[in-house]
């Protein structure tokens, strides 16, 4: 299972990309919501997103972080203070070269990822990929989809920051 902490960071990051995208095509063509997201699907940005590729980058930014590459690494076993090293430090001597070599670190969440939780990432993406095609899925479910992932980003902005304005207002709309 994919750690929550990881999950929710990459939700997140997709999230705020589309959610700026139409808003940005919302303030700029001065049109309603569901007129941007429809504006959106002509864009590179929805093309590159429903080719999946945030989560190529991501998987890729995974694979390129792989335990195995600091198995002879000098900071190994240097002496530190900072907590994330002493974390790192404690991984690379606790696992075996095997298991190093199917460990992947992700920096921003700190968590550690295994071969097989990056197949769930890829069938995550392969999932994702499907629910955005235009061109086997009724355009209204892409639209649901999308907005979905607005609300998404909305409900999270309201937690994190209560006074932000919310270009799209879903909720208000919503609730």
């Amino acid at each position: 299972m994919i750690p929550k902490k990881a999950r929710e960071h990459i939700e997140e990051y997709i999230s705020q990309e589309v959610y700026v995208q139409i808003a940005v095509i919302k303030g700029k063509e001065k049109v309603s919501t569901e007129i941007a997201i429809d504006k959106y699907f002509n864009t590179n940005h929805f093309r590159d997103f429903s080719e999946g590729k945030p989560y190529f980058y991501f998987i890729d930014g995974l694979r390129d972080k792989c335990l195995g590459k600091l198995k002879n690494s000098p900071m190994r076993y240097k002496k530190t203070e900072d907590e994330t090293i002493k974390l790192l430090q404690k991984k690379l001597n606790d696992l075996s070269d095997d298991e190093l070599e199917d460990t992947f670190w992700e920096i921003e969440t700190g968590e550690f990822f295994t071969g097989e939780q990056i197949k769930e990432l890829e069938n995550n993406c392969n999932e994702l990929i499907k629910q955005l095609n235009l061109s086997n899925i009724n355009k209204t479910e892409v639209q649901k989809r999308i907005l979905k992932f607005c609300e998404n980003y909305e409900r999270l902005c309201q937690k994190k920051y209560p006074e932000a304005p919310l270009p799209l207002e879903i909720l208000k709309s919503v609730n």
